[in-house]
C-alpha cells in the first residue's frame, strides 16, 4: 500500500504551484526562488565568485502561470579585483547602495510552473554580454537523478 500512496503525493506535490521555493538548475550550481517584495520584485539567489548572488525582477513576484519576459538587476557583493560599476544602484528589498550590479533580462520558455528560463546578464549599464539557462528541478526530476 506504500507505493500507490507515495506515488500519488509525489504527482500532487508536482501538479502544486509554486508555494514554496523554486529551484532551477544551470551550468553554475542551483539558482532559488528566495522572497518577494511587498511591491512585486521577485528576489532570486544565484552562485557568485565569492559569495551568492541576488538578482530581483520587476512584476514577477506572485506570478506562477502566464510567465513570459521580465527587467531586473542583479547585485553582487563587492571584491577586491573586481571592476565596480560608477554608480550605485539600490537594493529593491533592503535599500542598501551596491556598486557591483548589472541589468538582467529573463524570459521564461514554459509560460507556467514549473518553467525553464534563458537569463541575459550585463554590467552596469551594459547591454547583456553574458547568458545562462535555467531548468526545474521538481520531484520527479529529483527522483530520475
Amino acid at each position: 500500500m506504500r507505493t500507490p500512496v507515495s506515488a500519488l503525493l509525489c504527482l500532487s506535490l508536482v501538479a502544486l504551484p509554486a508555494l514554496a521555493d523554486e529551484v532551477w538548475t544551470t551550468p553554475i550550481g542551483d539558482v532559488v526562488y528566495e522572497d518577494e517584495t511587498d511591491d512585486g520584485w521577485a528576489v532570486w539567489s544565484y552562485p557568485g565568485l565569492d559569495a551568492r548572488g541576488t538578482v530581483y525582477l520587476k512584476d514577477l513576484a506572485g506570478v506562477y502561470e502566464g510567465r513570459g519576459a521580465y527587467a531586473g538587476i542583479w547585485v553582487e557583493p563587492e571584491s577586491p579585483g573586481i571592476e565596480l560599476c560608477d554608480v550605485a544602484v539600490t537594493n529593491p528589498a533592503t535599500g542598501e547602495s551596491h556598486y557591483n550590479w548589472g541589468r538582467v533580462d529573463i524570459v521564461f520558455t514554459e509560460p507556467d510552473f514549473p518553467g525553464g528560463w534563458v537569463a541575459l546578464r550585463g554590467n552596469c549599464f551594459n547591454d547583456p554580454s553574458d547568458y545562462l539557462i535555467g531548468k526545474p528541478v521538481t520531484a520527479m526530476t529529483e527522483q530520475e537523478q
